[in-house]
């Protein structure tokens, strides 16, 4: 919920100081990211590991895995505290990762610093809707490790907004 002594969110403004560090190019690096049915990784298993009832994971390919890994670190440091967090977890990085997949998808060759920021403006929408709603919006009901995101857009599941859409975002939170 938003502050009343001010008009920034305390998410949104952790966000911000993520940014800010992103920007400088301070983007650490941590081992893959493993958590909430989402893994980071160069290349996805091309057969099924779970060999059980469990669905697969999500997996998010990138050649900045532990630059992404660190991302979704400090995206779950300041989203955990939220009092929804563990019912919509899966849907928060669910949500990222397919922000991720969705760029590199649409841009191809997309370098490590613009990968980032799609993920903030991910990151930056959750906030909002937060802010907004209280919560994110997930289905009631789900399997197969499906989240609402996957169903958004079912026409074109490579769609991204845009690059030029997120640099705009960015640029009107002060980032340039």
């Amino acid at each position: 919920m938003l502050c009343h002594t001010c008009l920034v969110s305390p998410i949104t403004d952790a966000i911000d100081q993520v940014a800010a560090t992103v920007r400088r190019g301070g983007a650490g690096t941590e081992k893959p990211w493993a958590g909430a049915e989402v893994i980071i990784c160069e290349r996805a298993p091309r057969t099924s590991n779970s060999g059980d009832w469990r669905p697969d994971p999500r997996y998010v390919e990138t050649n900045f895995v532990g630059e992404l890994s660190w991302m979704f670190n400090r995206l779950a440091e300041i989203f955990r505290n939220d009092r929804g967090y563990g019912g919509w977890k899966e849907e928060f990085f669910g949500r990222l990762g397919n922000v991720t997949t969705k760029y590199q998808s649409a841009v191809k060759d997309a370098s490590l610093l613009r990968v980032l920021e799609a993920v903030l403006h991910e990151a930056y929408a959750m906030a909002e809707e937060i802010d907004d709603y209280g919560s994110i919006e997930t289905l009631p009901i789900t399997s197969g490790n499906a989240i609402l995101d996957d169903y958004i857009g079912l026409s074109d599941l490579s769609a991204y907004l845009s690059a030029e859409e997120t640099q705009e975002y960015l640029r009107k939170k002060g980032f340039s």
